[in-house]
C-alpha cells in the first residue's frame, strides 16, 4: 500500500501545477509535509485522472481546515469518501453538491454564521463571492466546498459533542437529530459508522497518531 501511494506522488512534488503545496506547508516541518503526502496519496487514489495542480489544492485545504478546525484530515477524507467518492461535481437527488455534499441551506447558515461573526471563510469567501447570495455552483468549488464542509461538521460536533451524533445531524440534519434525541427515538447511526471504519482503514495505513479525529 505504501509503495503504491509513493508511486502517486509526482517525481517532483514542487512543480505541481498549480504551486508549491509541500512548500506552502512549510518543508521544515516534516510531520506537516508527511500528512500532505498522505492525504495527496488518498486522494490521488480515488480520483487518479484528477490534475495533480488540483490534488495538491485539494490536500493542502484539507490539511489547512482540518487543522484551523482541530479535526483529523483523516476523518474529513472519509466523510468525503462516503459522501461524494471524491467528485468534486457531485450532485444528490435533494441537491447537496460537491466533494462535502453541502446543501445550499447548510452552506447559506454556515456563511451566514460567519458574517455574523465577522468572518469569511478564512477570508476566501468576502474576496470572490456576495455573501449575501451564494449560488448553489459555487459549492462545486472544491475549494470553497471543503471550507465550508470543514466548518460545518466542526460546529456540529461542538454543539453535540459526540463524533457520532456530529456525523448524523451532517449526514440527516441538526433539527432531526435533535428532534429523535427529544423523542427518544432510535438515531439512524449506520452513515456515521460508515464514515468512522472508513476513517479507520485511513489510520491503519498511516504512520501518523491522529488524536483529535
Amino acid at each position: 500500500m505504501a509503495i503504491f501511494f509513493f508511486l502517486l506522488i509526482p517525481s517532483d512534488p514542487f512543480k505541481a501545477e498549480k504551486g508549491h503545496w509541500i512548500e506552502s506547508a512549510g518543508s521544515g516541518d516534516a510531520k506537516q509535509v508527511s500528512e500532505l503526502l498522505k492525504i495527496y496519496s488518498i486522494v490521488k487514489s480515488q480520483r487518479a485522472d484528477l490534475r495533480d495542480g488540483w490534488a495538491w489544492d485539494i490536500s493542502n485545504t484539507i490539511l489547512e481546515e482540518s487543522r484551523r478546525h482541530s479535526l483529523d484530515p483523516l476523518l474529513v477524507l472519509a466523510l468525503i469518501n462516503v459522501e461524494s467518492s471524491f467528485q468534486t461535481e457531485a450532485v444528490s437527488t435533494e441537491g447537496a453538491r460537491g466533494l462535502m455534499q453541502i446543501r445550499p441551506i447548510a452552506a447559506n447558515a454556515v456563511v451566514n454564521e460567519l458574517v455574523s461573526m465577522d468572518k469569511g471563510v478564512n477570508g476566501a469567501i468576502e474576496n470572490s463571492l456576495d455573501l449575501s447570495i451564494l449560488h448553489p455552483l459555487d459549492l462545486d468549488d472544491p475549494v470553497l466546498n471543503i471550507k465550508l464542509g470543514v466548518f460545518y461538521l466542526n460546529s456540529l460536533k461542538k454543539s453535540f459533542r459526540d463524533l457520532k451524533l456530529a456525523l448524523t445531524a451532517y449526514n440527516w440534519g441538526p433539527t432531526e437529530v435533535r428532534n429523535r434525541l427529544q423523542e427518544d427515538e432510535v438515531l439512524p447511526l449506520a452513515y456515521a459508522m460508515k464514515v468512522l471504519s472508513t476513517y479507520q482503514s485511513y489510520r491503519q495505513d498511516s504512520p501518523q497518531t491522529h488524536k483529535t479525529p
